[in-house]
């Protein structure tokens, strides 16, 4: 289990399949009005408040991400609301890139514009690399764009995303896409490969 606040304020936390089964739970089964599921959040929302400090008085959206057997928790405090509201986004988008180079390029060209991303996992796949996006909205019309330019599109839905788990090489799992941009702008390259 990985937990860390976002600069705005969130909290991220990322379980695996197997801190799933620790609270009983699976991607499909997770439902505000299910106890199990309640327990849990109460669970993890106390462990991030010991790890990060976060405050979860008040009002939260959660939203649940599919994540390579597991999911990512986005925890956004509602200003003022009292009520919880949990959601499942959109998506997950699934893009191929040739080589390093391709995916370089596109992490340059995309800067910081990683706001509607609640999460994303890199893969080597077969001699290039797949990039699965977990969307908080659906992606702006201008980020699909940019992402055309230097990928193809390889399939979308809760399947797709599984299948490119399954058989590709994790990299980078949660956060590929911020740590891909934060290495683009400080000009970073290596061999992604390994």
């Amino acid at each position: 289990m990985r937990m860390e606040m976002t600069e705005n304020g969130c909290l991220k936390i990322l379980l695996t399949e197997e801190d799933l089964e620790g609270l009983g739970l699976t991607f499909e089964r997770l439902d505000y009005d299910d106890p199990v599921t309640r327990d849990a959040m109460k669970l993890l929302l106390t462990a991030a408040q010991r790890e990060t400090g976060f405050d979860p008085s008040g009002g939260l959206i959660v939203e649940a991400l599919p994540v390579d057997r597991g999911c990512l928790l986005l925890f956004t405090p509602a200003s003022g609301k009292r009520r919880v509201r949990m959601k499942r986004a959109v998506g997950p988008y699934i893009y191929e890139l040739d080589d390093a180079d391709q995916l370089l390029g596109m992490a340059r060209s995309m800067g910081r514009r990683t706001a509607p991303v609640a999460g994303s996992s890199l893969y080597r796949f077969g001699t290039g690399y797949r990039l699965i996006l977990y969307p908080s909205d659906p992606l702006p019309k201008g980020m699909g764009n940019l992402l055309l330019e230097f990928a193809r599109a390889a399939g979308e839905g809760d399947a797709a995303a599984a299948y490119t788990a399954e058989h590709g090489q994790p990299i980078v799992v949660g956060d590929a896409l911020v740590q891909l941009c934060g290495a683009a702008s400080r000009g970073l390259t290596g061999d992604l490969s390994q």
